[in-house]
């Protein structure tokens, strides 16, 4: 950093270097570690909200590439054809290749009702395709309910949010309160992203009834 500051040809933001430093230091531990800003994980917390602004996609890095796990149902992604395993290469013409999880969600997002433009390639494309997707408020439901009869209960979970374990015990209260007992359940995480540790520890609690369900090793 001193050598930089010292021989530079321009004047350089000390903060910014930093910031890359730390971010090119956790870069090389695993794809799951990320080093999150102020503001970006300002924008973090927003998203495991049950509404924020935005597309309504769950991305992921796969071998580099941004990738998409799941656009949540009736959100704008989802209505604009967006679909699980699309890789998106560009967001407005600018490219994503390096950028991480976080910067790539803060580039997504904007102000409601203005347009994004998505670079998608997909299996089946010659080359990338764009899809224009309208921003706008995203409400999500994190636990969708299907009775089967007989006592037997659906519940997909596609997210872990700060509502999920009061929406999963909802459910399964009004399900044991139709049928007296809960005969079985079908509990779904296909296409489940993940999201805070807290509410995947509370609902799996639900289920286990002793036993550590999650240790930490720094």
């Amino acid at each position: 950093l001193n050598l930089v500051q010292q021989y530079y040809v321009d004047p350089v933001d000390t903060k910014k270097l930093i910031n890359g430093a730390i971010k090119g230091m956790l870069d090389e531990l695993d794809p799951h570690t990320n080093y999150l800003p102020k503001e970006i994980y300002k924008e973090f917390e927003n998203e495991t909200s049950d509404k924020f602004g935005g597309l309504g996609v769950e991305i992921t890095l796969q071998n580099g590439v941004l990738t998409v796990i799941s656009p949540i149902e009736d959100t704008p992604a989802w209505k604009a054809g967006i679909l699980a395993g699309d890789k998106i290469v560009s967001v407005d013409g600018d490219s994503t290749k390096g950028l991480s999880l976080a910067e790539a969600s803060q580039k997504m997002r904007g102000k409601n009702g203005t347009k994004v433009k998505l670079g998608i390639y997909r299996d089946g494309f010659d080359e990338p395709k764009i899809f224009e997707v309208l921003r706008a408020d995203v409400q999500i439901k994190s636990v969708k309910y299907t009775d089967m009869g007989d006592g037997l209960g659906y519940f997909r979970l596609t997210s872990f949010i700060e509502t999920s374990f009061g929406e999963l015990s909802k459910s399964l209260t009004e399900h044991q309160k139709k049928y007296k007992e809960i005969k079985g359940i079908i509990l779904d995480l296909r296409q489940n992203p993940g999201g805070l540790l807290d509410q995947a520890v509370k609902i799996s609690d639900l289920f286990i009834n002793e036993g550590a369900i999650v240790s930490t090793v720094g």
